[in-house]
């Protein structure tokens, strides 16, 4: 079994993957179900050198403290550059050690601070390129139930997942920032459909140019962080306050014609 979390599709891709290589089913951490399995891997993003607030509700749940102390667990964790701590803080939530643990690296796509933006077509080919080889190499060592840790930490690991990344919970993950564009927005509603928490809503209101009310999306207060209303809209009607407004999006998969 191999319970995953996605926001703008790179975890669900490497979860895919890596199910097609071990033979193995998928589950939605949005969705959980009882786990009874002796192999049980978590897939996921890391934001902030941390884990979703998605996350860290699963691992708590009644679903996944289930799991036999004995059964082999192990996460596969993507991210744009680096992870810092994200598995310890990962095991902390858990509360219990991970058998093992991999990072996979894959395009980035947090937008929402200076000096963030996503990444070229050519870095994402390049990325998916190699999370080709990384994905096989990770089945192997779960095939064989090796105790592997392979991880990309990147500098100061320790100042970004504990000091950095409180503060960025605190301040940033949240809706209040989004904004939309009235005159880009056209209502088709593919910010609702796309984000993994159901936290949009299309909210009828009246149009201060237009001659009938509209429908305009409102966001419900249970963000997880990962964007995906913001990448997924056609005409760049979202906004993450004033700091996305001339930044990329990321269209998934990129390789295959997406911004």
């Amino acid at each position: 079994m191999i319970a995953y979390f996605s926001g703008t599709g790179n975890s669900l891709y490497v979860a895919r993957h890596l199910a097609d290589e071990l033979g193995e089913t998928l589950m939605p951490m949005t969705l959980p179900s009882s786990i009874q399995d002796e192999v049980v891997g978590l897939v996921f993003p890391v934001y902030a050198w941390g884990i979703p607030n998605v996350v860290e509700r699963f691992v708590r749940s009644d679903a996944f403290r289930a799991i036999p102390k004995e059964c082999y667990l192990y996460a596969v964790m993507t991210c744009g550059d680096d992870m810092g701590y994200a598995d310890r803080v990962l095991e902390g939530a858990m509360g219990r050690n991970l058998d093992a643990a991999f990072s996979v690296l894959m395009p980035n796509v947090y937008v929402c601070l200076p000096g963030f933006d996503v990444d070229d077509k050519e870095v994402c080919r390049e990325k998916f390129v190699k999370e080709e080889a990384t994905v096989k190499g990770i089945a192997a060592y779960v095939s064989e139930r090796r105790a592997v840790h392979l991880l990309r930490r990147g500098c100061f690991p320790r100042t970004k997942t504990y000091v950095i990344r409180p503060l960025f919970n605190r301040f940033l993950v949240t809706d209040r920032y989004f904004r939309v564009d009235a005159t880009k927005c056209v209502s088709c509603g593919r910010c609702r459909k796309m984000c993994p928490v159901g936290n949009i809503l299309l909210v009828t209101i009246d149009g201060e140019r237009e001659a009938e009310p509209r429908e305009m999306p409102q966001w419900q207060s249970r963000c997880t962080g990962c964007l995906a209303c913001y990448h997924a809209c056609p005409y760049h009607a979202i906004n993450y306050g004033r700091m996305t407004q001339r930044k990329g999006q990321y269209r998934f998969p990129p390789i295959a014609g997406g911004g």
